[in-house]
């Protein structure tokens, strides 16, 4: 480690720093001399040394400025994969400190200021450098990188951590997480209001009560597909959770996973008032005249979510709402149930374009939370101040009793 004053320059822009005096942890650390950093030359590295002073020397300085300012940021950034390479070689070697690991640490030191310093550091350069060092061009992953076909270490820390101690951390964590929330329903009065209330309009008209009765096969069709494309292979049961399907396990189905997520978005969009139905109401005519004038598509321009698109989410999450499957096929309408079902003025539409240029203002954010806060009269301490951590963090309560593995 440095001598503590070297560490009192830079910047303090807002990190924050972790601070561990656990002997168990510090114990085993020994202080180590500074190496000696090398020069530029070692690695190939070179600057921009342009001043303004040299542009103001010619007539065209400001297209000389853009130029130079665009040709230097538009090189590569080998930052990251620079680090990953250290973190791979370290991981490798079981080492921190031989000369070319320290070497690339060093590396990092100078190219972390790039921009700010004006280094020039390309893919040949550091080919070059890698080569003069006799290291291969690339190296696998550690471990905790790749789970599927990294083999742990034990003797690393990091893999440890991931492996077994997390592992046993999340499972108590989530056990908790469960039992305390075991009496949370996903059933929501705001989505399937638009269900109910055409359920009991399907008292006084046919119609409705034949589209309605149409809808639910159609739906459970869907639902089927999904089932059929995300379920879960015999042999790998117990396997880890396929992403954003629900599923554990592998899937069976050859399409990707993409694809099946749109192909039931598509299904659902399809899927009109029966031509029974619209002869026996006017009313089930006029949402399948709405459906006419809103093209189906998954694009960021989809079509407007006519009545019809409404009454059909909402069925699906009265009769699925336990089934991830029912965010993709109508994620977009079930949201907006849920925005409108205070009325109008309890919520805001905004086009994409705009949406696009909001940024969350977090002072303000952190006001209203605070204000939030006391008016609840919880998370406060015993001399009526907020208790920082469970401010920040909020209640973790009821992850009393989790420890970590041995």
């Amino acid at each position: 480690m440095r001598p503590q004053l070297t560490h009192r320059s830079g910047d303090y822009d807002g990190d924050k720093a972790w601070i561990c005096w656990e002997p168990r942890v510090v114990g085993p650390f020994q202080n180590a001399p500074v190496a000696k950093a090398p020069g530029l030359h070692t690695y190939g590295i070179e600057k921009e040394t342009t001043t303004v002073a040299d542009l103001l020397a010619h007539d065209d300085y400001m297209d000389r400025f853009i130029r130079l300012g665009f040709d230097f940021n538009l090189q590569s950034n080998l930052l990251g994969m620079c680090t990953s390479y250290h973190e791979s070689l370290c991981y490798k070697r079981n080492s921190i400190c031989s000369p070319s690991a320290i070497k690339i640490a060093q590396l990092l030191g100078y190219l972390v200021d790039r921009a700010k310093a004006g280094i020039v550091f390309d893919d040949e350069k550091w080919l070059a450098f890698l080569k003069k060092e006799g290291l291969p061009k690339s190296l696998p992953k550690p471990a905790y990188k790749d789970k599927e076909k990294g083999n742990p270490k034990r003797s690393n820390l990091i893999d440890r951590l991931v492996f077994e101690t997390a592992k046993g951390v999340r499972e108590k964590a989530l056990g908790n997480f469960s039992k305390r929330f075991k009496e949370v329903k996903s059933y929501d009065e705001d989505v399937v209001a638009t269900y109910n209330r055409e359920y009991e309009e399907a008292e006084q008209d046919i119609g409705i009560k034949k589209a309605l009765e149409d809808l639910i096969p159609e739906l459970r069709t869907i639902r089927d597909f999904w089932s059929k494309n995300c379920m879960a292979s015999d042999d790998h049961g117990a396997g880890e959770e396929v992403k954003g399907s629900g599923i554990r396990g592998r899937r069976k189905s050859i399409l990707p996973f993409q694809a099946i997520a749109e192909q039931v978005r598509d299904n659902f969009l399809a899927v009109r008032p029966s031509a029974e139905a619209r002869t026996l109401s006017p009313i089930v005519a006029r949402w399948d005249r709405e459906c006419q004038y809103s093209p189906t598509s998954t694009s960021s321009s989809s079509p407007p979510s006519n009545h019809w698109t409404l009454i059909k989410a909402s069925t699906l999450f009265f009769h699925h709402r336990d089934r991830p499957f029912i965010w993709y096929a109508a994620g977009v309408e079930l949201g907006i149930l849920k925005s409108q079902a205070r009325g109008i003025g309890t919520f805001r539409s905004v086009v994409n374009d705009i949406w696009e240029c909001f940024k969350v203002d977090n002072k303000a954010a952190d006001r209203t939370r605070k204000k939030a806060v006391e008016d609840q009269g919880i998370y406060m301490g015993g001399d009526g101040l907020e208790v920082d951590d469970a401010d920040e963090y909020g209640d973790w309560g009821w992850m009393e009793g989790v420890e970590p593995n041995d």
